[in-house]
């Protein structure tokens, strides 16, 4: 579930490569510093997404041109 009755899948990009350094781990995932999606477009790591009290994503805390890369990482398009 995803807050508000947004889907979250809308929000999701689909990462074709990691790029960069590691700038972090979470959990036992390290965090590149930046992705490349299927089309070739590069997003910087931004943080960590925010879930409501209920434990949903908060896609409406996203900033224009954040997305979600899966589990719980904000990219941002650059």
């Amino acid at each position: 579930m995803v807050s508000r009755s947004i889907p979250h899948e809308y929000f999701v990009l689909d990462v074709a490569d990691d790029s960069g350094p590691i700038v972090a781990r979470l959990g036992d995932r390290t965090v590149p510093e930046s992705v490349i999606d299927r089309r070739g477009r590069r997003y910087h790591f931004a943080g960590v997404a925010r879930r409501d009290p209920r434990g949903c994503l908060d896609v409406t805390a996203l900033l224009q041109g954040e997305w979600i890369v899966a589990p719980d990482l904000v990219y941002r398009r650059t």
